[in-house]
């Protein structure tokens, strides 16, 4: 069942992966190539939802890098890294979060949002739907699909310190007050994983969950990882293997180790924090010492492009990054 990938690389492995077996998968091109397929995204997610027997997933569509856009009035955007719709009309992002930052819970608040309101409008178009008459449409103007966001982070939970696993829902006050902990809508989910809190051995792995966050936690480690018996599990490690990555895979992964996001948002963090506390010399520095290492971490890159033989035109779209 293994699918190794054709390699086409015309030049020597980086030094920056030398010695390694697989990509970092917590990087966001490694981390495509991980779940670049269906098998492998629906074995994640039933692990992850829990999903066993005859609810399990049985048809998934999905894509990387989906730009979400709406006008509230103003044109917002938000960009799921995964998005997919099973065939039961649940509507999923799944999120590899690296750095932590100030406004973490917000972003998972606002892109849940958008989840909600994409999934309500793709909902709406569907066969199922359209084929309603108009007042059943019309009796059904407020229903919302199931909705589930999922976050990978490679740090602690906000509120679970020192646990691999959190979820939220919407809860009634009273209702918890009262004992009772059944969400108001089971068609609302956070779901959130700690990759450095998931500690399990190899040995004491024992759902598809489990193999996944193995893998993504110790594929950076630099040694062979078990299959775990998993004919889909041996083709993602395949598919991550430095060995078969291509010239375009290995620059990728190079270019993104920092997101540009990810970056902004913890600087507007900082630059907060420095305001309400009245420590603008401090703010200053503080913004000194980030533009300088952006721009050392910038000039590392391009004499590495240099050396490759890249084109200044494609050496100029890549410093653009930061």
């Amino acid at each position: 069942m293994n699918k190794t990938r054709k390699v086409s690389r015309n030049r020597p492995i980086p030094e920056a992966f030398r010695g390694k077996v697989y990509l970092d998968p917590t990087y966001d091109p490694a981390f495509k190539e991980l779940f670049d397929s269906e098998d492998a995204l629906r074995d994640f997610l039933d692990g992850v939802l829990d999903l066993e027997g005859d609810d399990k997933i049985k048809t998934l569509r999905f894509s990387f890098d989906k730009a979400v856009l709406f006008r509230v009035p103003q044109r917002s955007k938000v960009v799921f890294d995964i998005f997919a719709t099973t065939g039961s009309g649940r509507f999923l992002n799944v999120e590899m979060q690296r750095l932590e930052n100030d406004f973490f819970v917000d972003r998972t608040i606002l892109y849940k949002a958008f989840l909600v309101i994409k999934g309500r409008k793709e909902m709406e178009i569907s066969p199922e739907f359209k084929a309603l008459t108009p007042e059943q449409q019309r009796y059904r103007r407020y229903l919302l699909p199931e909705t589930i966001s999922i976050w990978i982070c490679d740090f602690d939970l906000p509120d679970a310190k020192g646990e691999y696993r959190d979820e939220w829902a919407l809860y009634s006050r009273h209702a918890v007050r009262e004992g009772k902990t059944v969400p108001l809508s089971g068609k609302n989910r956070y779901i959130f994983l700690s990759i450095p809190n998931f500690t399990k051995s190899a040995d004491e792995v024992d759902c598809a969950a489990d193999v996944w966050l193995y893998l993504l936690n110790h594929a950076r480690d630099g040694g062979e990882l078990p299959d775990f018996g998993s004919g889909i599990v041996e083709d993602a490690l395949e598919r991550i293997r430095v060995e078969n990555a291509d010239d375009e895979l290995l620059q990728a992964q190079e270019l993104n180790m920092t997101t540009k996001e990810d970056y902004e948002s913890w600087m507007a963090g900082k630059v907060i924090k420095a305001r309400a506390e009245g420590e603008i010399v401090g703010e200053s520095r503080g913004k000194a010492e980030a533009e300088k290492k952006a721009s050392d971490r910038t000039a590392k890159r391009i004499d590495y492009l240099r050396s490759m033989g890249v084109s200044e035109e494609i050496i100029a779209g890549a410093a653009a990054i930061e």
